[in-house]
């Protein structure tokens, strides 16, 4: 990359610099240095504001200058959201395309263990419900690990999107720099050199696009396979993982084959962790209360019924109120 256009107007750094939250006050010289400054400082937020309101000034001469400086502090932007590289971490499609993969062979595992169990049925055989077991509980585990993975990619997708949106604009911002000026020589070979980098940026994108896509509809797979194995195995031989040991675990059993209480997702609360009610149980607690306080006291249960004897006069030493 090329380096900044020189801040204009040197003698004005040494003068105070007004309040950043007021910019209107500021002419479009004024406004081209503070973006100027805040750029090279690392402000990118800063520097895009100001050098937008020069912009906005429409003054001819500073034009040039401000759409230079903008497209830095664009690429800026995105380089700062790629954590200062140049292009996305290839382990990112490298991870989603082989759990991609992996989907896909647990699918087929599982569809052969079906038609050997249905087979073996057929032809009045015990099956051998070990090698289906096997398969059933890796493609539940595929299916899980998948399933928190994908939130993931999308967040990475979404990061990828805005880089690209923001090399877009940068691109954009030295080409209509060089188009006003033909002499701003860097502001062309900038174009050039941050237009390759979006083109690989936008093929890794749309790469992983197509792998988080396509994990979605395995997952969909996944999840009739492994549903009609498990309806093949009987439930003393269905592995731990079938009914899910946590709230996003998914249920696989049919419901009239689910332990009482496994098809709520409900556990047992670990040693020291909060303790949470469900609604019926807050609501027999609250009726419990209700009948404590809102009793009539019997004549014996009031106040000042002991010591003395005397009805509503207590020996208790009142003490202060807190």
């Amino acid at each position: 990359m090329k380096s900044l256009l020189p801040l204009l107007l040197a003698a004005s750094l040494l003068a105070a610099e007004p309040p950043a939250d007021d910019l209107r006050r500021l002419d479009a010289r004024e406004l081209h240095n503070r973006g100027t400054r805040r750029l090279a400082e690392g402000d990118l937020a800063g520097a895009e504001e100001a050098l937008r309101a020069s912009l906005g000034r429409d003054v001819d001469a500073l034009r040039t200058p401000a759409l230079h400086n903008l497209g830095h502090v664009r690429f800026g932007k995105g380089l700062a959201t790629l954590g200062g590289k140049t292009s996305g971490d290839v382990t990112e499609l490298s991870i989603a395309r082989s759990y991609l993969e992996a989907a896909d062979a647990d699918i087929h595992d599982m569809q052969d263990q079906i038609t050997l169990l249905d087979r073996a049925k057929a032809a009045g055989k015990e099956p051998d419900y070990v090698p289906a077991v096997a398969a059933l509980g890796q493609g539940i585990d595929t299916y899980r690990t998948v399933k928190k993975l994908l939130p993931k990619e999308e967040a990475m997708l979404a990061k990828r999107t805005g880089v690209v949106a923001a090399w877009t604009r940068s691109v954009g911002d030295f080409r209509g720099a060089h188009e006003l000026d033909p002499r701003d020589a860097e502001s062309r070979a900038n174009a050039d050199a941050i237009d390759e980098l979006l083109h690989a940026l936008e093929r890794e994108t749309r790469q992983l696009a197509e792998a988080v896509a396509a994990q979605r509809r395995k997952q969909d797979e996944l999840r009739e396979v492994i549903k009609e194995l498990i309806k093949r195995i009987p439930d003393d031989k269905l592995p731990q993982n079938a009914e899910g040991d946590g709230e996003d675990d998914e249920n696989f059993l049919p419901e009239d084959r689910q332990k009482p209480g496994s098809g709520s997702g409900k556990r047992e609360p670990k040693s020291g962790e909060e303790q949470k009610m469900t609604e019926q149980e807050a609501r027999g607690a609250l009726e419990g209360l209700k009948n404590e306080f809102g009793r009539k006291m019997s004549a014996g249960d009031k106040p000042g019924a002991e010591g003395d004897g005397k009805p509503g006069k207590s020996n208790a030493k009142k003490g202060k109120d807190y």
